[in-house]
């Protein structure tokens, strides 16, 4: 069978976010026998990840990233554009006419769009031919939107968002009812998308984690500073808001504090907002991109994913506690996930809450352990990529008979 994976950025092995779900997809369905091949933004020298990646697919064709939008020109693409907001951002003519060239001259089977965004490449595009095509959902912009607005009603951004969110469900739900079958992280996003529309096709296929490049160092805690660490992709407004609300309201009484501690908010494209935290804070470490985040899990003390909006899977805590870090999450953060608060991590949703757990687990090293290991027990038992993989394989199955 011969599967072609639309994506917004390349799939490299050292990317995060949701990004590593996509490479592991791929991985394995290559190793499983299947033909898979590849249609990317990526920036030109990303030599490296293209290296990689042409080493596991049969075809690889990338163009570079759409321009960056200003705030006018946001305003004009969603309300006279084809796609609305927030999905316009991954929105390039260039991307429709190479997904139709691949699939007529490769005669792929299926076509797995990544992200929402990317599954506008198969709904109402007239370059390609008829093919099986699936939309991987890692959250629902619709309900991202939705609970953005929920957590500050009175903003500017909010208001912009509840205008346009009419406009993006529709939208949103028709593309999803256009695929063959629509895929979710896990069953609570599946849930969402049922309420908003019950007559779309979904299946789960769950996110994994690679045990291997992420695992407690072997030094133990010797090896790790009085530091806490958040990883992300901060083009994505949910990544942006948690780091700007814990700068804000959690780190200054946690920094008097533990006057000794860092956070580090490693990941790519970290806007002037957050650049400027480091810049004024000498506690905060802002790395930007970084070839790989499984070391700075490997030398901090915890975790913290503050995140108040936005949905779909927080792979990012699976990473962490798989390299054995104790992890403090808001209850959005960990949707999906079969924890339990106080046994293998500590939830708040308060800033007081959040320094008061981050607290207790910097100065209690038995418990910071005890949590540490039940999460990493959990992990590994339950979120091994080649069961993860065997869900979507059965999807695609029932997709292409």
């Amino acid at each position: 069978m011969k599967i072609l994976f639309i994506t917004q950025a390349l799939p490299h092995s050292r990317v995060y976010s949701g990004f590593i779900v996509i490479h592991h997809r791929i991985r394995l369905l290559a190793e499983r026998g299947y033909q898979v091949g590849l249609a990317s933004f990526c920036d030109p020298e990303e030599t490296d990840g293209l290296k990689e990646m042409r080493g596991l697919v049969t075809e690889l064709e990338t163009i570079p990233p759409p321009p960056d939008l200003s705030p006018g020109q946001k305003i004009i693409k969603h309300m006279l554009g084809p796609v609305p907001s927030p999905l316009y951002q991954a929105s390039d003519p260039r991307m429709s006419e190479l997904v139709g060239r691949m699939v007529n001259r490769s005669h792929y089977d299926v076509v797995i769009a990544e992200f929402t965004g990317m599954g506008q490449y198969l709904y109402r595009n007239v370059h390609l031919p008829a093919v099986r095509r699936m939309v991987s959902v890692h959250s629902c912009a619709a309900s991202a939107f939705q609970k953005a607005v929920e957590v500050d009603p009175r903003s500017a951004a909010s208001l912009w968002k509840r205008l346009a969110l009419p406009r993006l469900r529709r939208y949103e739900m028709a593309l999803y009812r256009s695929a063959d079958m629509v895929l979710t992280l896990t069953e609570n996003e599946r849930q969402e998308i049922l309420k908003l529309d019950p007559n779309i096709r979904i299946e789960v296929s769950p996110y994994g984690v690679d045990t291997e490049r992420f695992h407690p160092p072997p030094e133990g805690e010797g090896g790790r500073e009085e530091s806490i660490v958040f990883t992300a992709f901060y083009k994505d407004e949910p990544n942006r808001d948690a780091v700007l609300w814990f700068a804000h309201a959690v780190w200054p009484r946690l920094h008097r504090l533990y006057p000794a501690l860092k956070f580090y908010v490693v990941g790519s494209n970290p806007p002037s907002e957050i650049q400027d935290l480091a810049r004024r804070d000498s506690g905060i470490i802002v790395t930007g991109e970084v070839a790989d985040v499984a070391p700075y899990l490997a030398s901090s003390r915890l975790y913290v994913c503050p995140m108040r909006m936005g949905t779909g899977f927080r792979g990012k805590i699976l990473q962490a506690m798989a390299a054995g870090l104790p992890v403090v999450a808001t209850s959005r953060s960990a949707e999906g996930l079969p924890l339990e608060p106080g046994y293998n991590i500590m939830l708040a949703d308060t800033p007081h809450i959040m320094q008061e757990n981050i607290g207790l687990l910097l100065t209690d090293r038995a418990l910071r352990k005890r949590i540490a290991d039940r999460a990493l027990a959990m992990v590994t038992q339950r979120f091994n990529w080649p069961h993860c993989v065997d869900t979507l394989e059965n999807a695609i199955h029932e997709v292409v008979p």
